[in-house]
């Protein structure tokens, strides 16, 4: 066996990590920039053989509360597994290495472990570590204007862009703005946290608690260029354009949106307008199940579950957007 241990990542590390990184995780060039590593409140753990690190992993901790559509109260406190990336070059040392530093995650009290965005090729690991992949909890919505692309992204055949851009002429999005009811903002104020409290409780089974300190810091990072709206009729939205360097891929993301049903179906015709404006490839979000119907009105027609990696003990249907987890930190 191997010997690898598992340790907490020192500053005198960041730039051994960096290089690490833009080699192992080439997938995403941005990781090597270090924009991110040191802007991110996360804890960060590296699996080390003979004095060298052969893989990486963050936890981001955030606190989901449950609403009023399921029968539990109280605060879950969450720590996302992100950007796991291991040394290819062996493979005991691979499997050891990741072994680790899942195992150190599940056990980085009180937080409890799970993953988001989980593909099929780590399914079978987290089902015999114990979890469950939730398919029920949260969908991806997108609209694809140049779909071949993305349809890459997505492996999915090229064949399907004839339907989807008839599909795009059959569900036309209206980008008809309200301005009386829409406002560009550059920051939260403490005194709306429970507005969006109020919201998100009345709408979702177990959600990502959103307060100005936890927006503010998510607007802050760097290399990003955020648009916020908000809405007359309790409710904001936030997105960007996003460019997967490696893929040329250019899409728009929305980041998080709260609100109403009347708010949240005008601050989507924002972001559809801002599609166009742009030129970009599509736009695509994260949002409950449960949100299929007005993100299909919007003209984001096209959904699929985003399976999540779940304690089994949790029963409710968790809300997530792009600004839980580590969603939108990579392009």
């Amino acid at each position: 066996m191997a010997e690898v241990e598992i340790l907490e990542l020192k500053d005198s590390q960041i730039n051994e990590l960096l290089l690490f990184l833009t080699k192992w995780g080439s997938d995403h060039p941005e990781l090597g920039d270090g924009h991110i590593l040191r802007w991110q409140k996360c804890h960060r753990f590296v699996a080390s053989h003979e004095g060298k690190i052969v893989g990486y992993i963050g936890q981001i901790p955030h606190d989901f509360k449950y609403g009023k559509l399921f029968d539990n109260k109280g605060i879950e406190h969450i720590g996302w597994g992100v950007t796991l990336v291991l040394d290819l070059s062996d493979d005991t040392i691979r499997k050891e290495a990741g072994r680790g530093l899942l195992n150190r995650c599940e056990h980085n009290d009180p937080l409890l472990f799970s993953g988001v965005g989980i593909v099929p090729a780590i399914e079978e690991p987290y089902k015999r570590r114990g979890y469950e992949i939730r398919r029920d909890c949260t969908k991806m919505y997108s609209r694809f204007i140049k779909p071949s692309k993305a349809l890459r992204y997505l492996g999915k055949s090229i064949y399907y862009a004839p339907l989807i851009k008839l599909a795009n002429f059959k569900y036309r999005p209206s980008t008809e703005i309200r301005d009386d009811k829409i406002k560009k903002i550059e920051y939260f104020k403490p005194e709306w946290d429970n507005l969006w409290d109020s919201i998100l409780y009345d709408q979702y089974e177990l959600f990502g608690i959103r307060n100005a300190e936890f927006l503010n810091y998510k607007l802050k990072q760097p290399k990003r260029g955020y648009h916020v709206y908000t809405h007359s009729d309790s409710g904001y939205i936030i997105f960007r354009n996003a460019e997967h360097r490696k893929r040329d891929l250019k899409l728009v993301k929305i980041c998080d949106l709260v609100g109403t049903e009347t708010a949240k179906r005008d601050l989507l015709r924002v972001s559809m307008k801002f599609l166009y404006e742009q030129r970009a490839y599509g736009i695509v979000a994260l949002a409950a199940a449960s949100d299929e119907e007005i993100y299909r009105k919007a003209g984001l027609y096209i959904s699929k579950p985003y399976p999540m990696a779940l304690q089994k003990r949790i029963k409710a249907k968790m809300h997530i957007t792009f600004f839980d987890s580590d969603l939108d930190n990579l392009w």
